[in-house]
């Protein structure tokens, strides 16, 4: 997950056009991204706010917790309600008993809400939300490593959950094997990408609905529903697509 898909407009475009050359110069995009959840996200936070649209009515409370980490536990519930909602998945129930695994969560929680039997959370920068003291107390298990390479068993998982994180990645068709690999049969990847965005230093690929299409060839698309806006904001070019897709049986 990255800067300019979470930064507002304003501050997203600045932040872009300010570090695009440092970090295609340096190679500093885990830094830029580390940076977002240190400096932006988590002082959010602190200073008693929620992050995203509608997180609060989607952590299920009434009112946003008056302790830090009483809020953190509030966005990371916010967030698989938010997975499922997008998704068009009513059964609130469906990571129940399952073996799930979010690629690129960030700090947000997912892995840690998610009621599953066992939740992974695949991200490089795992160690350093640890350090930063960004990772919530719970039954996760965080993996530090690219989400090309994952160091779990073929066939052992019933859920990928791959939000905003796909143009993020390095090779991103990779990275969909890696996914194919991991799942078992009929077993459902949940991915939410942008299409269409340009690319930028945090977000190296523009994916066309053409590319994304070829690249789940060997899944079988359950349903798909298209944004008219980005995870960028409907001032920036380019809109998110939402598919189900399955491992075929």
């Amino acid at each position: 997950m990255g800067v300019a898909a979470k930064l507002p407009g304003p501050a997203r475009r600045v932040a872009v056009r300010s570090t695009r050359g440092i970090v295609r110069a340096l190679g500093l995009k885990g830094r830029s991204e580390l940076a977002f959840w240190t400096d932006v996200w988590d002082r959010s936070i602190r200073d008693g706010n929620l992050w995203g649209e509608r997180a609060l009515e989607l952590s299920g409370d009434d009112s946003i917790a008056e302790d830090y980490v009483g809020r953190r536990w509030q966005q990371a519930r916010a967030e698989v309600n938010r997975v499922l909602e997008e998704a068009s998945i009513d059964d609130r129930n469906y990571f129940d008993g399952k073996v799930v695994v979010d690629i690129g969560p960030g700090c947000v929680g997912f892995p840690d809400a998610c009621p599953a039997k066992r939740s992974f959370g695949v991200d490089p920068l795992a160690e350093a939300y640890r350090e930063a003291g960004l990772l919530l107390e719970s039954e996760a298990v965080y993996l530090d490593v690219p989400a090309e390479d994952i160091p779990l068993l073929s066939g052992t998982v019933d859920v990928v959950v791959c939000r905003n994180s796909l143009d993020h990645v390095d090779r991103p068709t990779t990275v969909l094997s890696e996914i194919h690999r991991l799942l078992r049969t009929g077993g459902e990847l949940i991915l939410n990408v942008d299409l269409d965005h340009p690319a930028s230093p945090t977000e190296p690929h523009e994916i066309s609905r053409e590319s994304l299409r070829s690249w789940l060839a060997d899944f079988e698309i359950l349903r798909e529903q298209e944004w008219d806006h980005g995870h960028a904001g409907s001032d920036q070019p380019g809109h998110a697509i939402v598919i189900v897709a399955q491992k075929p049986l």
